[in-house]
């Protein structure tokens, strides 16, 4: 693997990072303030007014669609026929609503809301019609129908949409049709294969010169939840050394290949100390985990233990955080 130089323009208006930059041009003390001031500005009523208008259209689009699935959820056997059906023309015109403007951000929540009442209507079709279809592939096929959508829109919730969907096949499927065995060991990994499959399909397109989808807050959620997943059984399997599932080993060794990929990736490919932080965290979660089972079970010190574990967690703290602001330096270096 091989390490690239992170764009300047990317990296956050911080202090340290503002006045690494004036000394390096040589900028004269008397402007250096102005600068400063810039960079450290309030933002202005316009800027306030975006905001709030960008937050009231997401949450307004979220209620409005909680509400009318809960309409239909709740007053499904006293509608009609045609009211049923009604889905189909909310859907519609929201996603021809959506083609006005496809650049906006009412564009993409107008297509993102079309997303939503397809799942609705795939509902309303098989209640009405009894197809006799399993709900795995209810949500698999409305994962199928939007996924175009998706990359229309480069909208990340949209994304996370089709990733929570596929979950949701991927749990429901196991559940109704593969029973029995070590069904929540196909559960995790699978659920984890697919969060992982998608950070690495995030990160191939923003690498790319022109990347689709440049909010970074949708690889993280991804990777939080796949480390948490693995963390739990490996957490399980230290506290309870008598569980037999095969789900704890696995997952420590799933654990221990994802954390290093991820502190190599994102230490020498992409810089972010966000995903540093994370893979960090679960070293020391399941480290402290180890310590304290070993001071306070194995070795029963009592009161002693409890001290040498907050011994441990100071110095993991400081160990942690030591590394992480070395790396911040170098990479403003």
């Amino acid at each position: 693997m091989t390490s690239s130089a992170p764009d300047p323009l990317d990296r956050a208006a911080t202090p340290a990072h503002i006045d690494f930059v004036l000394d390096a041009i040589g900028v004269p003390d008397a402007a250096r303030g102005q600068v400063r001031a810039m960079a450290s500005r309030t933002p202005s009523k316009a800027e306030w007014r975006g905001f709030l208008a960008s937050a009231l259209l997401l949450l307004g689009a979220g209620l409005v669609l909680s509400g009318v699935i809960s309409f239909f959820a709740f007053n499904w056997a006293t509608l009609g026929r045609f009211a049923k059906m009604g889905l189909a023309a909310a859907m519609s015109a929201c996603a021809a609503a959506a083609l006005r403007r496809p650049e906006t951000l009412l564009s993409r929540v107008l297509l993102s809301a079309a997303a939503v009442l397809l799942g609705a209507l795939l509902a309303v079709y098989g209640q009405t019609y009894q197809t006799g279809a399993d709900p795995w592939g209810l949500f698999a096929t409305w994962a199928l129908l939007i996924l175009p959508w998706a990359v229309a829109a480069c909208f990340t919730p949209l994304w996370l949409l089709v990733v929570g969907l596929i979950d949701t096949a991927h749990v429901l499927y196991l559940a109704q049709v593969r029973q029995g065995g070590h069904w929540e060991l196909t559960l995790v990994l699978g659920v984890v294969a697919v969060h992982v499959l998608g950070v690495m399909a995030w990160e191939a397109q923003f690498l790319r010169h022109e990347p689709w989808l440049r909010d970074q807050w949708g690889a993280r959620v991804l990777l939080v939840t796949a480390l948490a997943l693995l963390l739990g059984p490996s957490l399980a399997i230290v506290i309870s050394p008598d569980w037999r599932s095969p789900l704890g080993p696995v997952s420590v060794v799933a654990l221990t290949f994802v954390v290093v990929a991820t502190g190599l990736f994102y230490r020498l490919v992409r810089p972010d100390t966000f995903m540093l932080t994370a893979a960090a965290g679960t070293v020391m979660t399941l480290l402290t985990t180890v310590m304290g089972r070993l001071f306070i079970v194995r070795l029963d010190l009592g009161i002693l233990g409890m001290f040498m574990m907050t011994g441990v967690i100071i110095l993991e703290v400081t160990l942690v955080v030591s590394w992480l602001r070395q790396r911040g330096r170098e990479d403003t270096a």
